[in-house]
């Protein structure tokens, strides 16, 4: 038996199974991606040739059976990504919001991550994310009530001029101009806390709560009098 391969990453226990597979006679060959292994048909069989990277040299393997093993790409939806607000890594998969601390949440709150979503991975590892997630998901459907943070964003209607700049800069897109009202709302339970609307209001008509401008201004006197 012969392996042909590019890249493998073992990890875990998993490099007991390449030491046995040694042990037991399976040759693995690794070539370079501007070499890959080229197949034909013969009298004898399937005939693959392929350099190796040690030898420096082709070999030529004749084989009753050649198996493929299809790659695993990634099918992100933009509309779901740009709706819900989802980070994903370069080569297309969605990003954790921690890769210790919060394995299977992401950034946004309530939406949870496992599964070929995440990365490439076997199916006894999709089995433990999945339960994972599924955990993290009834600590939130188990309570009666949910604390939501302090830190939320507050409008003032009496200062506000309708002006949507709030509307147009909040990246989680959660300020609403109700018609009905003629007023801009926030609702308390999306709000993230970021502070973008806070900052970009001109007429100062949004507050962040538990963050006050003389806050700031003492921590600059404080640092100017010690002359720092």
């Amino acid at each position: 038996m012969f392996i042909l391969y590019r890249d493998m990453r073992l990890y875990g226990q998993m490099e007991n199974y390449y030491t046995e597979a040694r042990k037991q006679g399976v040759f693995f060959v690794r070539f370079d991606k501007d070499h890959p292994p080229v197949a034909k048909a013969s009298d004898e069989g399937m005939l693959v040739t392929v350099k190796d990277h040690v030898l420096q040299r082709d070999i030529e393997i004749c084989a009753d059976i050649l198996t493929l093993s299809a790659g695993l790409m990634p099918n992100l939806s933009d509309e779901l990504t740009n709706k819900m607000k989802l980070n994903a890594n370069p080569e297309g998969y969605f990003l954790e919001a921690h890769v210790k601390l919060r394995p299977v949440d992401m950034g946004t709150e309530a939406v949870f991550l496992c599964g070929t979503a995440h990365s490439p991975q076997l199916v006894s590892e999709a089995i433990v994310q999945a339960s994972a997630a599924a955990s993290r998901a009834v600590t939130i459907l188990s309570k009666d009530e949910i604390k939501l943070s302090a830190i939320k964003a507050e409008v003032f209607p009496d200062h506000c001029v309708k002006c949507l700049t709030c509307v147009r800069s909040c990246p989680f897109e959660v300020p609403q101009f109700n018609v009905a009202k003629g007023e801009i709302e926030i609702d308390p339970a999306l709000c993230q806390g970021c502070g973008v609307c806070a900052c970009v209001c001109p007429r100062q008509a949004i507050k962040l709560n538990n963050y006050e401008d003389n806050q700031i201004t003492c921590e600059i006197e404080t640092l100017l009098a010690e002359g720092i």
